[in-house]
């Protein structure tokens, strides 16, 4: 009887910490395994099975307390295996200070490292920055974690940043503060921020474009009223898509997505702005400046998909190289492409000039 009951409860126990890891994986609140999971649960089995197994069931501890124990234990588990496999190997950081959506700093750190025979990649912390954002205060937060979890700066082999000022500092920047730790600690850029500063040095005209999308973006995103009313058009008028999407210049992705969801609502703008006296209005029945938004559509999500593609947990600096030579030798041959007027490639640019006046091209 004593076995019987122990083995119900081990069951029991191990049932509550994986509806827990569920809920915490999805970030949902603590009170959706009692009012939601557990009552659809038992109503499953009731109609599956029969009461006998669902009074089992009802047994599972899913209260919102229990659910965040689970969670915080869960968490507790997880950063002392991380550690302790982390004391044993050698190992690379990437870091980034980024700002969320309630503008508060956080400091993300990934980290990389070799377990049994593959690499693994892990959230070694996410900690706020109340203050400062400095070289000095990120420095500060990483080290002490290292301290209280018994890491050695001397197993970092390497760090990743993004290029900013507080990272890579010659004298105060994070990086110069580690590798005074760490004398043989690499250091490298990544790759996405790096692309991301050779955009800014767009063409005039095209940067003008880009700046036009965006103002005619926001005139309607930023105002409640505006945004309500072009929703109401595209589904009045069956549209593909019911609103435009806000451009973001920390995110990567977001030329791309916001250029190339412009161009395709671009005769339903036309509707909507042909009753105000936006100024701007006229960019779009300007084939020219169309053509150019079609052509930064294109290449923009040309760009994401490399993007894409070099991330991953497996992904290795010798494929990222591989991809980026492979989409320099694309450039070439769309250069070349282009020159010959075969813009196939290019889906929306091609769209564009079929539908229109081809001799502009």
């Amino acid at each position: 009887m004593m076995q019987v009951t122990q083995t119900i409860n081990e069951k029991v126990t191990k049932a509550s910490y994986l509806v827990s890891y569920r809920i915490a994986q999805e970030g949902e609140a603590h009170t959706i395994a009692k009012i939601l999971i557990k009552p659809c649960v038992l109503d499953i089995t009731k109609c599956m099975l029969d009461e006998k197994s669902a009074k089992h069931l009802s047994t599972v501890p899913l209260s919102n307390d229990t659910v965040s124990r689970r969670i915080h234990d869960l968490a507790s588990y997880f950063k002392q295996e991380l550690v302790t496999r982390l004391q044993k190997t050698r190992f690379v950081l990437q870091m980034d200070e980024s700002t969320d959506v309630a503008g508060l700093a956080i400091l993300l750190v990934i980290v990389r490292y070799p377990y049994e025979s593959s690499f693994e990649e892990d959230m070694l912390m996410c900690s706020p920055l109340p203050t400062n954002t400095t070289g000095e205060e990120i420095f500060t937060k990483i080290n002490i974690f290292f301290e209280e979890n018994n890491l050695s700066w001397n197993d970092c082999i390497d760090i990743c940043t993004d290029g900013a000022k507080a990272m890579t500092g010659k004298t105060a920047g994070v990086v110069s503060r580690i590798q005074k730790k760490a004398p043989n600690c690499g250091s490298s850029h990544c790759l996405l921020h790096r692309q991301t500063l050779a955009m800014k040095q767009m063409p005039s005209n095209l940067k003008l474009v880009m700046d036009e999308a965006v103002q005619i973006i926001n005139f309607i995103k930023s105002r409640p009223l505006q945004s309500r009313l072009f929703s109401l058009l595209c589904e009045d008028y069956g549209s593909k898509h019911k609103t435009l999407l806000l451009h973001t210049e920390v995110r990567r992705l977001s030329r791309g997505k916001t250029l190339t969801r412009l161009f395709e609502l671009k005769a339903e703008l036309q509707m909507f702005f042909s009753d105000t006296s936006f100024s701007l209005k006229d960019r779009l029945y300007d084939k020219t400046w169309l053509f150019r938004l079609s052509f930064m559509a294109d290449i923009f999500q040309k760009l994401n998909e490399l993007n894409l593609s070099l991330q991953g947990k497996q992904t290795t600096v010798f494929q990222a190289c591989n991809k980026i030579t492979a989409f320099k030798r694309k450039l070439d041959f769309w250069i070349i492409c282009v020159s010959k007027r075969e813009i196939k490639i290019f889906t929306l640019l091609s769209e564009f000039v079929s539908d229109n006046d081809s001799e502009m091209f």
